[in-house]
């Protein structure tokens, strides 16, 4: 009876561990030493922007929110759950041009979740498909792009995506995602090595 208490926690503390990451919405503007973002060509150091970060399993069901950068929020929270809104002020002005989750905030995501895309738009609104009717209607300020879908680098990578071309205001988006272990991942994997080596220790 032991040995198969054993044998069930070493199997699910080793089944647990993979089961979940950590996404952390940042660039590596620093690392590489170039600006991350452009409007109409240019670098952008001056004009902060709305960012949203999405995820999924495929190429063709990225659509879970990890977390939106509005320009019009002023309160930060403290979170690793999904679909929070975050201060987007200083994304961009505030880091030289790299775009930056303010709060540090790392997003636990399901391990199959691996692939990922980029909204970003101007002006006050607080969704991208606003931006996009706004602009549909000739609205001034409301630029907006999107990166492709793409599949997660393993960390520092730096993955460089550009958005539609779009007039007046395109877009050009390089963001880094890093992905790491949840912290109650590792522990349970601690706890299924650690149950396998005793069951190892007490067989023999």
């Amino acid at each position: 009876m032991k040995k198969l208490i054993l044998s069930v926690t070493a199997v699910a503390g080793l089944a647990m561990a993979g089961s979940a990451q950590q996404v952390q919405f940042a660039d590596s503007g620093t690392a590489n030493g170039s600006v991350d973002t452009a409007i109409n060509g240019t670098a952008n150091t001056s004009q902060d922007l709305n960012l949203e970060l999405l995820v999924g399993s495929s190429s063709s069901t990225v659509t879970t929110d990890v977390v939106t950068l509005l320009l019009n929020n002023s309160t930060a929270t403290s979170t690793t759950a999904l679909g929070s809104v975050q201060p987007g002020a200083g994304d961009i002005t505030g880091t030289g041009g790299d775009i930056l989750d303010k709060t540090i905030n790392f997003y636990a995501i399901p391990a199959s979740d691996t692939y990922y895309q980029v909204l970003a738009w101007t002006g006050n609104y607080t969704t991208y498909a606003a931006a996009q009717a706004a602009y549909s209607a000739d609205v001034l300020g409301a630029g907006y792009g999107s990166s492709p879908v793409l599949a997660f680098s393993p960390p520092p990578a730096l993955n460089t995506v550009v958005s539609e071309d779009l007039d007046p205001n395109p877009l050009n988006v390089s963001v880094v995602t890093t992905v790491v272990p949840e912290p109650s991942t590792l522990a349970m994997a601690g706890v299924g090595l650690a149950s396998m080596l005793i069951f190892r220790r007490k067989s023999k």
